[in-house]
């Protein structure tokens, strides 16, 4: 019997658009949103800034790829079992599970709708960082007689909100671009249909998202992604993935000449991107446009970031949307109170304004709904903190402790972060080798892999280095695997550089923002392959976008490697 691949979605059978609304664009440009074995066709030239351009396109990218990949004659789609929410997953001795080509003799059984299973020998969990939208508990919110929704819906809400003459004043909480992306929806709203936006920003968060600029610094490239995402730039960047100590990342790493360099170039990147946004700008008083100013420099990421990718984004903002930078007091049956501003006059009084609507664009939870604790904490998975174990906790900090004084040492550009405000974790770190694999089943079953459990500046290329690692591993085919002291040092070592790299948002272990480059060059070198890398000579590796038509003889590399 041949192997059988399903997935369990748990969304209806329009996978995507349920997540669109019309101020939705992409932050990844063409030639990089996209699959190397299929390119997506570009959208019109009107529909495109610099690249950027509206996710209806990728949702129907997506769509038509999921219609005209077949594989043993069943499309992707008709693998896909739609509506299905899993419940559990669980160890299964008595599942029937033994399919021709099989690395692994675990069995698993996958519980899903409450009343349905299905059993089998591998567990590829790919649900990610964004399938369970996290709203924060807030005073009085209860108390709150509008509508209130996570940002993950608002594409479903979004006509009506604007079509309804009852809904005139609109409150968006949070700092991520995903806020901005939603304030600008509602601010760009036709005349009759205009609201007033509120976006209020917490005052002892992370702070509001940095925002580049669609175009690039160079000619030689279409946009600011194509500038980043080389492996020049790669090379000012201190992470421990792949060759960690090449010449160039030697020289800027590991010298003080080098970091020298390396701070002067961040520091006047950061310089640059707060002259190019003008938060003090004459049209923006009046609406607090300056409250949009990043606590931190972009260097950190620790307020996050995203790419103002339309030519009227920045200017939509300044002038339409009035941003607060105020934490929340309380809540009414129609209306918000915010706290004075801990800089302000002793004589300010709370600010008090009518809300109709909430859009909470206040992240994800990282909560594994189908899993004890104690068993999500085993593989290797982000738990709360009150239900990790105490022995697995002592081990663990026990190395990442060691880790720390590695990772200051080989990076000391870490060691001096900037003033931040350093929230309390509530959950435990993600502790997965190569960010897939629990550590505890290197050596064992190799039967369980989770894909997506990081942030990334660009998707595509990750997922498709992470699916072709995954299926070496599940398949037995990675040859000389480090011993489980290794690999837990390694995991270990991730953590505490996490940490260091992107503060706050490093402290669950998945935030990658920046390297992504880095992190699928090292997954693909693990895996012997660099058709990717070749090509374009030293010096195109070196400077050219990763583009993902790169990728695109991989699958063919990876077949002769090891299936023939």
């Amino acid at each position: 019997m041949a192997r059988v691949a399903y997935l369990l979605v748990d969304c209806p059978d329009n996978l995507l658009i349920e997540r669109i609304y019309q101020g939705f664009w992409t932050q990844t440009p063409v030639r990089m949103a996209e699959f190397s074995d299929r390119p997506m066709p570009p959208p019109p030239i009107e529909d495109q800034y610099f690249g950027f351009f509206p996710a209806k396109y990728s949702t129907a990218y997506l769509e038509e790829y999921v219609d005209n990949h077949i594989y043993d004659g069943h499309t992707i789609r008709e693998r896909i079992l739609f509506n299905s929410h899993v419940d559990n997953l669980k160890r299964h001795e008595n599942c029937n599970v033994a399919y021709e080509g099989s690395h692994s003799s675990s069995h698993w059984k996958v519980t899903y709708n409450t009343k349905h299973s299905i059993c089998a020998s591998e567990i590829i969990d790919a649900t990610g960082m964004t399938s369970q939208p996290y709203i924060p508990s807030l005073h009085g919110s209860h108390d709150f007689r509008g509508k209130s929704l996570h940002h993950k819906f608002f594409g479903q809400e979004e006509e009506a909100l604007l079509r309804k003459p009852s809904v005139q004043n609109i409150c968006i909480m949070g700092g991520a671009k995903s806020a901005a992306d939603v304030a600008y929806a509602f601010a760009k709203a036709p005349v009759e249909a205009r609201k007033n936006v509120h976006w209020v920003i917490r005052e002892d968060g992370n702070g509001p998202s940095a925002f580049f600029p669609a175009p690039a610094m160079s000619d030689r490239y279409a946009n600011s992604n194509e500038g980043f995402y080389n492996r020049f730039l790669a090379g000012f960047l201190p992470n421990p993935f792949g060759h960690r100590w090449s010449l160039m990342k030697w020289l800027l790493q590991g010298t003080i000449l080098g970091r020298w360099y390396t701070t002067r170039l961040w520091d006047g990147f950061d310089k640059g991107l707060r002259s190019l946004m003008n938060y003090e700008r004459e049209e923006g008083r009046d609406m607090g446009f300056a409250n949009l100013e990043p606590d931190t420099p972009v260097f950190w990421q620790n307020d996050s970031s995203g790419v103002a990718n339309r030519p009227d984004f920045i200017s939509t903002l300044a002038t339409k949307v009035q941003i607060y930078r105020q934490d929340i007091s309380h809540f009414s049956a129609d209306s918000i109170t915010l706290r004075p501003r801990s800089d302000s006059c002793t004589d300010e009084k709370p600010l008090t304004f009518p809300v109709d609507v909430i859009v909470y664009c206040t992240g994800w939870s990282a909560r594994t709904t189908f899993l004890p604790s104690d068993q999500a904490s085993t593989f290797g998975l982000s738990v709360p903190l009150g239900a990790a174990s105490p022995q697995i906790q002592k081990h663990w900090q026990s190395l990442e402790q060691a880790a720390n004084a590695s990772i200051l040492s080989r990076f000391p550009i870490l060691r001096h972060p900037p003033a931040y405000h350093k929230t309390k974790p509530t959950q435990t770190p993600f502790r997965l080798y190569k960010a897939i694999a629990p550590p505890m089943d290197v050596h064992s079953t190799r039967s369980i892999v989770f894909l997506g459990k990081m942030v990334v500046g660009t998707n595509f290329r990750t997922a498709e280095a992470q699916a072709l690692w995954a299926l070496a591993y599940l398949d037995g085919r990675i040859n000389g695997l480090p011993a489980e002291g290794q690999i837990e040092r390694e995991v270990a070592e991730t953590v505490a550089w996490d940490r260091r790299r992107y503060l706050n948002k490093g402290e669950l272990g998945t935030w990658f923002y920046y390297d992504a480059v880095d992190y699928a060059d090292a997954l693909l070198e693990q895996l012997g392959l660099y058709s990717h890398r070749k090509g374009k000579g030293w010096y195109g590796d070196l400077v050219d976008p990763c583009f993902a038509s790169d990728l695109k003889g991989l699958t063919q590399e990876y077949v002769v490697k090891y299936m023939t």
